[in-house]
Order: C-alpha cells, then sequence, then structure tokens
C-alpha cells in the first residue's frame, strides 16, 4: 500500500488490518517533515484482544534500518485500545514501515499475523 500525500511534507497511509487467533489490528501512518534533514513519523493503532484469555496481545512495528517496537494490550477479556508511537529520523526519510499483530504465549512461541507493508515514498 503506498502513501497519499496531502501536502508537500506530510504523507498519510490508509488504515490497514491485520488479525491472528485472539488479536486484532488497524492501523495507519502519518509522515512528516519539520526540517529538510528531520522526518518524523507515526503509528496509530486500535488493538483488540478477541479472546480474552490470559495472554496479552501486540502490535509489532518497525521500519528498514530501525528496531521492533511492541504496543500492548494488556487488559484482556475482549477489550480494545488505541495505542500510538512515534519517532523522529534527523538525518533522513523514513523507510518503508511494516506491522503484524500477535498474541503473546508464554513458555512458546508468539502467534502473530502476516505482516503488512507501507511503501513510503
Amino acid at each position: 500500500m503506498a502513501l497519499t500525500v496531502t501536502e508537500a511534507s506530510a504523507a498519510q497511509s490508509s488504515a490497514a488490518t491485520r488479525s491472528t487467533t485472539g488479536a486484532r489490528a488497524t492501523c495507519s501512518f502519518y509522515t512528516w517533515k519539520v526540517l529538510i534533514h528531520d522526518d518524523h513519523a507515526q503509528i496509530n493503532c486500535s488493538l483488540s484482544d478477541t479472546s480474552g484469555d490470559s495472554h496479552s496481545v501486540y502490535v509489532d512495528w518497525w521500519q528498514d534500518g530501525f528496531g521492533h517496537v511492541h504496543l500492548r494490550n494488556s487488559k484482556g477479556n475482549g477489550s480494545t485500545i488505541s495505542v500510538v508511537d512515534a519517532r523522529q529520523n534527523g538525518d533522513g526519510s523514513f523507510e518503508d514501515l511494516y506491522f503484524r499483530v500477535c498474541r503473546d504465549v508464554q513458555l512458546e512461541p508468539d502467534n502473530c499475523s502476516s505482516t503488512y507493508h507501507w511503501n513510503i515514498p
């Protein structure tokens, strides 16, 4: 999915949804420039625990050249919360963005959705 340009220095994505057993997330992404070499990015997600079991759920998001960030919902019981994360890159524009939703399974590998990929122009 490509971002749409809303003004000369900003881009907004359309919302995308990913789900797996016990978890669902709908996320969108916004990026903007403050200075020529100072790019900002923010991801906004609605994160749902769809099974209400003892396992928390999280959005796992990352960009090329940046580490993974987990945005967690530990409320359980079928709850939905809004989670937001932002970062700044003082060296230039951001690379493509990726996210998936996961259910944290203790003592076993987490189960995660497929990865969603946004192209950033």
